[in-house]
């Protein structure tokens, strides 16, 4: 490769040229063409106020409204009647486990005494049009 030097070579003339003293004055005619007068500025921030705090209000509601929600499920007790319902139901417990998880004075508050006379029962069976079927139900 031959070696090139740029001093030894002709200049190519560009063609575009500048006038003598052309960078001596230009800094005094810019700011001779800027307005006097200073612009009035407005900030994002002061122009969109009234939409940034609508939306923090939209995101603080939306944040509370399911914490009051639970707040106020957590309150409400259970009824015993929804606790019994629930587990005649859905449980899989058998009577003897209940009593298996009583002691012993629940046991002796739910004993009764239930004394039926031998007429009664006799007036039930007759008067019964359908006792066979419940005797030969499986159920």
């Amino acid at each position: 490769m031959k070696d090139f030097k740029l001093d030894t070579h002709e200049k190519i003339n560009s063609g575009f040229t500048i006038p003598d003293d052309y960078f001596d004055g230009f800094s005094e005619k810019v700011m001779q063409q800027l307005p006097k007068e200073e612009v009035k500025v407005i900030s994002f921030y002061s122009k969109n106020k009234r939409w940034i705090y609508s939306a923090a209000a939209v995101l603080v509601l939306a944040l509370s409204v399911p914490l009051v929600y639970q707040m106020q499920n957590k309150e409400q007790e259970i009824s015993s009647n929804d606790v019994e319902s629930y587990l005649v139901n859905h449980s899989t417990l058998s009577d003897d486990d209940i009593v298996n998880l009583l002691e012993q004075d629940d046991i002796d508050k739910i004993k009764t005494d239930v004394s039926v006379e031998n007429e009664a029962i006799e007036d039930v069976l007759t008067s019964n049009s359908e006792l066979e079927q419940y005797i030969t139900s499986e159920n």
